[in-house]
């Protein structure tokens, strides 16, 4: 059985985020949502737990862009002058190991608190911009997730599609992107160190973006996508939202935000899983204990 984890990124990011994602959720092909508690949006997520019980919520770990939750002196070599991590210089940062342990270990604490002392529950972890997949993040987030119970993740195994002929495709692909061939590689190694921390993933992260310009909110490339799914459970990020000016200040995915959200908010995606025999879920579908909790949240 094919079956698909959908999950909006981004909850509390902004309030256009948070806005998209409310709207979207009553179709019920979304199932689940990873929250960035670093932002002011952030205080509306008690209100997505509320209303839609079924959703499973997790922690989207974020240590690269924007303001930390630690005061900035708490976590100096996270942050630059500005109290700010340090953004598109993260990946530098950590690959020359400049980023101290225990301060990542500290951060990520202090963000999962943030839901916690909500009342909402983390039943799975993933990060912003993927960035912890690189050397500490990685190591931080694991030992984190498992002090705090939450041994679902997101999957660092890609499935991606390709177009006829796929190998040429593919070929095509990494050549535009050769820093893809860095993190693809790295993101793979990482994924026995899931499976000796005991943690819960999808067999493949799908990656939609290899079938073509604005690949995320077509008709078209969804039903190609759906149509070359693995057997197993795979999850695949949306980011529907409604551009705003933090958004426009903190992030290169801007317009196309509203493009996936009119597509999410629309019958298509539904009717294309059913077409192609494809079950939206949620991370219940990893979880024995959170397939009983759902079921008693919506019963």
């Amino acid at each position: 059985m094919k079956k698909l984890i959908v999950n909006a990124d981004g909850f509390g990011f902004t309030f256009g985020n948070n806005k998209a994602i409310f709207e979207i959720l009553p179709r019920g092909f979304v199932k689940s949502v990873s929250v960035n508690v670093t932002w002011e949006a952030v205080k509306e997520t008690p209100i997505l737990a509320r209303d839609f019980p079924h959703v499973t919520i997790g922690i989207h770990w974020n240590l690269s862009v924007g303001p930390p939750i630690c005061d900035p002196k708490e976590i100096p070599s996270l942050v630059g002058t500005n109290g700010e991590f340090h953004n598109q210089d993260f990946p530098r940062r950590a690959l020359k190991h400049q980023l101290n342990l225990e301060e990542m270990k500290r951060e990520l604490r202090a963000q999962a608190k943030v839901l916690l002392d909500m009342g909402v529950p983390i039943t799975h972890w993933d990060s912003h911009q993927s960035r912890h997949i690189y050397p500490g993040f990685f190591e931080a987030a694991i030992e984190v997730a498992k002090e705090l119970g939450i041994m679902n993740a997101r999957s660092n195994r890609y499935f991606f599609p390709f177009t006829k002929p796929r190998w040429l495709h593919r070929a095509m692909y990494y050549t535009r992107k050769p820093i893809r061939i860095i993190t693809h590689w790295l993101g793979a190694r990482k994924m026995k160190y899931f499976i000796q921390a005991g943690m819960r993933v999808p067999d493949y992260r799908v990656g939609i973006a290899t079938l073509g310009e604005g690949a995320e909110y077509r008709p078209d490339a969804w039903r190609e996508m759906l149509s070359q799914l693995p057997e197993g459970i795979s999850e695949i990020a949306c980011h529907p939202g409604y551009p705003d000016d933090v958004l426009r200040k903190y992030s290169s995915m801007i317009e196309s935000r509203y493009k996936e959200l009119q597509f999410l908010k629309s019958d298509i995606p539904s009717r294309l899983a059913e077409e192609t025999g494809v079950e939206p879920v949620s991370f219940a579908a990893l979880d024995p204990s959170l397939r009983n909790h759902d079921k008693l949240r919506e019963d």
